[in-house]
């Protein structure tokens, strides 16, 4: 007995188990694209964070008032800094212009950028910066199965001045010693 079509079936096997294999690599290449990008974030909240350090160490006397907090994050509001043109800048108005111009460059840097300031208690040299982002490719609303940081990572009260609408923020947490 002859058999008729064995090759047939053959083939559509061989292109059925090949369609699986693509499909795997489509998605290792989507879930590289998505670590690539988080990897480009990190990145540029480590350098907006040694910015903001080289900024403190800059301007000691704003730095050791406490001048360079930044209390709660909101992206929905807008930063305003002193004009000082007319006249010499205090201390605090160029901490101001500091805190002014890089929250600036962080939102335009990161989606949905931000961050939370705050000065070590016990290290009086020491302050420790959180930065945001909202993930835009997370298909969970601003959280993605990455595990590099989570809102858990993030104080309560740089969460705070989020609107409630505002997806779950990525938190990454820089400690910089003058």
């Amino acid at each position: 007995m002859r058999q008729v079509g064995a090759s047939l079936l053959e083939v559509l096997i061989a292109i059925l188990v090949m369609s699986f294999g693509l499909l795997a690599l489509g998605g290792l290449s989507a879930k590289a694209q998505q670590h690539v990008k988080m990897s480009q974030f990190q990145s540029v909240g480590m350098q907006l964070a040694s910015e903001l350090g080289e900024r403190m160490r800059g301007n000691v006397d704003a730095f050791e008032r406490g001048e360079y907090r930044k209390t709660a994050a909101d992206s929905a509001g807008s930063v305003t800094a002193p004009n000082c043109a007319a006249s010499l800048c205090t201390s605090a108005e160029i901490a101001a212009v500091d805190l002014a111009q890089w929250t600036q460059e962080l939102r335009q840097r990161l989606p949905g950028g931000d961050a939370f300031v705050r000065r070590d208690a016990t290290n009086t040299l020491a302050t420790d910066i959180w930065i945001l982002w909202i993930d835009p490719d997370s298909p969970s609303g601003g959280r993605s199965d990455l595990s590099v940081a989570s809102a858990n990572d993030c104080p309560k009260d740089a969460l705070a001045g989020l609107p409630a609408a505002t997806p779950t923020p990525r938190c990454m947490y820089y400690r910089i010693s003058l």
